[in-house]
């Protein structure tokens, strides 16, 4: 299965200034940051696994509901059944998260710039670890065909990935790992 292009769109505010009616200037702008793409089929190494596993996980838990023959082939009925579990589990996790990244808007103009984006990093890091704790109770839990083909898997939807960020938050959006 491959997976499809992922766009993600970046929300950018630039800062402007009033125009200098005196001076007759034009606003005074910030310049648009530096951008950077990272194509999961040169540089796999670059796809975070909480953005790998997060996406396998989604597309378990929706759709057609059914493993990929590879991993279907390698675990058992209840293995199956606890996979499953853990992607609806963190679609819950999911909506939860953007819930509370959506209630942060409520404090823009009540709160610093910084005070809210460490709030949004602190959300985002959660629930990118929410993600990997998923993961985790999952390769424990699978016996080692099945580890291995899930595995196998997610690293292999590395490939489909594209996506497009400022270069100075590629730190950031490789977080945790």
């Amino acid at each position: 299965m491959n997976r499809t292009l992922v766009s993600v769109c970046v929300a950018m505010v630039f800062a402007t200034g009033g125009s200098n009616a005196a001076g007759g200037q034009a606003p005074n702008r910030k310049a648009a940051p530096e951008m950077m793409q990272i194509d999961g089929s040169k540089n796999p190494e670059l796809i975070p696994e909480w953005s790998a596993w997060g996406f396998a996980f989604r597309v378990f838990a929706t759709g057609s509901r059914q493993l990929p023959s590879s991993v279907y082939s390698a675990v058992s009925r209840e293995e199956e059944a606890l996979i499953m579990k853990e992607a609806d589990q963190l679609q819950r996790i999911d909506r939860d998260c953007q819930g509370r990244v959506v209630k942060l808007h409520d404090l823009l103009g009540k709160e610093k710039d910084d005070v809210l984006d460490q709030k949004l990093r602190d959300i985002t890091l959660e629930c990118r670890w929410a993600t990997l704790h998923a993961r985790n109770r999952l390769l424990e839990a699978l016996k080692p065909e099945g580890a291995a083909a899930l595995t196998a898997f997610v690293a292999s939807t590395k490939a489909g990935t594209s996506i497009t960020i400022p270069k100075k938050d590629l730190a950031r959006y490789l977080e945790p790992q």
